[in-house]
């Protein structure tokens, strides 16, 4: 064999090698930024909002329940904007609710368990709502809010207690119409139901309320 061939198949075998290695380090490049986009996701999505600021909703909102998740699960309200919430629950099996507030109220059970069912401050409570253009609502818990019905109570229960949360069944839907109350920062919003499950498998969000 000629020196000029040998030479060929050795720069042959280096550029394999070489194509070999920077495969494997890209592929492990990929693999570190792909599993620190899902660990850091949180804290990237709120360093982006901080940046760039999230938009104030106005007008109708829809809010999608999922299992087990909310679309949107952040917004932005402002203070003394009208808003109509409309919550769909799209599952096709289970029951959702809507409950909003701040730091979550944990019982303890028999077993020593503690679940979460409600929020110790209930966003709702004092303000001014109007529920209307509802299908497959379940129960209703009004607790402090000051609600106006729009259309026949009868086919779903007005239950006493607890915090404020409408609990949809499947396909179910809620307009929920109010004004931003003068209650600035961040609230929270879940579904508590099945004992806290449906939260703890991350049914959840957050409303971050401005200002006037």
């Amino acid at each position: 064999m000629a020196d000029s061939d040998r030479l060929a198949l050795a720069e042959g075998d280096d550029a394999q090698l070489w194509s070999r290695g920077q495969f494997l380090r890209a592929s492990a490049g990929l693999f570190v930024a792909g599993a620190a986009s899902l660990w850091l996701r949180p804290q990237i999505v709120d360093a982006a909002r901080a940046v760039f600021g999230s938009p104030v909703e106005h007008g109708l909102v829809h809010l999608y329940q999922y299992d087990f998740f909310f679309v949107p699960n952040y917004m932005t309200w402002r203070v003394g904007t009208p808003l109509t919430v409309r919550l769909h629950n799209m599952s096709t099996t289970r029951w959702h609710e809507w409950q909003m507030g701040r730091t979550i109220y944990l019982e303890s059970s028999v077993l020593g368990v503690q679940t979460a069912n409600a929020w110790k401050t209930d966003f709702w409570d004092g303000v001014h709502v109007t529920l209307s253009n509802v299908f497959g609502m379940d129960n209703f818990a009004p607790n402090e809010a000051i609600v106006t019905y729009i259309g026949p109570k009868g086919p779903y229960q007005i239950a006493p207690g607890g915090d404020f949360s409408p609990t949809l069944k499947p396909g179910g839907h809620v307009d929920i119409s109010f004004v931003v109350p003068d209650k600035p920062g961040m609230w929270e919003y879940g579904c508590f139901i099945q004992s806290d499950v449906h939260y703890r498998l991350g049914m959840r969000g957050r409303v971050n309320i401005l200002p006037a």
